[in-house]
């Protein structure tokens, strides 16, 4: 596939559109995983530059949360959903610490409330910064991999696309249903039930 722009662009734009802390990166991605399965891309450099950028952008959110946490947190709680992430990630976080950035990243507004209380919590930042990679990692693998396997699938970039998308909604709700299981299965393990089960 012939790429409007030179790949070396392409990679960079992948790592600028993670790296911004609160803009939603999956449609891009799997965008970018389906340019690589038509061989516009290297996919594992598409999923380094990803990944990359996502860590950048959770780093600036830990920074946000050291300064100003508590009032950002109060602002992503106004959201039904940002709320049902603030309460789950804090009595997760109570427990395992930093590591419930890795599968934060599947849940809704799960990686943005978790680096801002890592940080509002004032989490050693090599734990965050470990936590987040193993995330960015998995999180660009998957969706890239989505939109490459879409593509290799149909034979055409658009169609893979279209494939991609729903199967990456599917990804999102079963997430979402077993992070709820592990919540109603061990109540007893937080302090707090979960609000995703609800």
């Amino acid at each position: 596939m012939v790429l409007p722009v030179a790949p070396l662009a392409a990679y960079l734009f992948l790592l600028c559109w993670s790296a911004i802390p609160f803009a939603p990166a999956e449609p891009v991605l799997l965008a970018g995983g389906a340019v690589a399965g038509a061989g516009g891309l290297l996919l594992p450099v598409a999923i380094g530059a990803a990944a990359l950028g996502s860590l950048v952008s959770d780093l600036v959110k830990y920074a946000l949360g050291r300064s100003a946490g508590p009032a950002l947190l109060r602002r992503l709680s106004r959201y039904p959903a940002g709320a049902r992430a603030v309460r789950w990630i804090e009595s997760r976080m109570l427990a395992s610490g930093a590591w419930v950035i890795a599968p934060s990243y599947f849940v809704p507004f799960g990686v943005v409330t978790a680096t801002l209380l890592s940080g509002a919590l004032r989490l050693p930042w090599r734990s965050v910064v470990l936590a987040s990679a193993v995330g960015a990692l998995v999180w660009a693998t998957v969706f890239l991999g989505l939109g490459f396997v879409g593509t290799a699938v149909t034979g055409n970039p658009w169609f893979g696309l279209a494939i991609a998308a729903p199967a990456a909604l599917v990804i999102g709700l079963l997430a979402k249903r077993r992070v709820a299981r592990d919540c109603t299965c061990a109540p007893e393990a937080h302090e707090s039930p979960c609000p995703l089960a609800a």
